[in-house]
Parts: structure tokens; C-alpha cells; sequence
């Protein structure tokens, strides 16, 4: 799906937020290796311990990956851009089994550019698998990692 290029920050927001609506659909990508990540203000422990390996994804120069805490399971979503490359991730869970549900988003949509970023941790218990995705609004493609069950 083909994205328009943008030159105002409010129309870029725009698309970010339609993008993240009808984006993330599936996909896997190839695996990159996570870097730690120190914490910022106003953002969630980003803390390499609990890195989930092989669930990564990159597109162009953006990646994402998953984090697990040890104490509770609950996971989180980080994503990665460099080289001016203007990216958005969000993390998605689905449920099998009774109660179940297709991919959803359960975290915040994140814009980065140069930056790194997190979400805060959230539930992946009995039945439900976690995954981020990644749209690289740059290069107009996306893709999501393989998912941690």
C-alpha cells in the first residue's frame, strides 16, 4: 500500500494516525539484533534483560522489538530510527482459544525520527501472543515482527 510523502508535520500526523487505523495487518520480517536502550524521561523502563530474541523486525532504517519484564510476563515494544528516517510502531495481541481475538493494537501509537522509544509493559498471558509493528513513513512500507506467545 502506497504512502503519500508529506511536508507539514500536521499532514504527517494525519497519515500516521489513518496508518496506524487500518496498517498493521501482518507480516513477518527478518530479524535485526536489539541494542540497549537507556531510559528516557517520561518514558517506560527500556531495559535489554528481557529481550525477547528473534521477534524483531526492520524496515528500511527503523526498526522494533519486544521486551519481556521477569517478574510478570508483561511485555513491551521498542522501536528504533536513524539516518532520518521518520518510523511509527505500536505493539498488537492476539487471543486464541474462548474470548479470543484477532491482532489489535493495546499500545500508543509512537513517532520517532532518530530516537528511540517504548511503550509501557502489557499483559501476554494464557492464550495471547504479542508482536510490534513497524510503519516506516519514509520509505512507505511496514511490516511486524513474529509473535511471542
Amino acid at each position: 500500500m502506497p504512502f503519500p510523502r508529506t511536508r507539514t508535520r500536521s499532514a504527517a500526523l494525519g497519515v500516521a494516525v489513518a496508518a496506524t487505523a487500518a496498517l498493521f495487518a501482518g507480516g513477518a520480517a527478518q530479524a535485526a539484533p536489539a541494542q540497549a536502550v537507556p531510559a528516557q524521561a517520561g518514558q517506560s523502563d527500556v531495559s535489554v534483560q528481557g529481550y525477547i530474541p528473534g521477534k524483531d523486525v526492520v524496515v528500511g532504517q527503523c526498526k522494533g522489538w519486544l521486551n519481556k519484564r521477569t517478574s510478570d510476563g508483561y511485555v513491551q515494544a521498542l522501536g528504533q530510527s536513524w539516518n532520518n528516517h521518520e518510523c511509527l510502531f505500536v505493539l498488537q495481541r492476539k487471543r486464541v482459544g474462548s474470548g479470543g481475538y484477532d491482532w489489535t493494537a493495546v499500545s500508543n501509537a509512537y513517532w520517532i525520527l532518530n530516537s528511540k522509544k517504548a511503550t509501557g509493559y502489557h499483559w501476554n498471558g494464557t492464550n495471547a501472543g504479542s508482536r510490534v509493528c513497524l510503519w516506516n513513513y519514509t520509505t512507505g512500507s511496514s511490516a511486524c515482527g513474529e509473535a511471542a506467545w
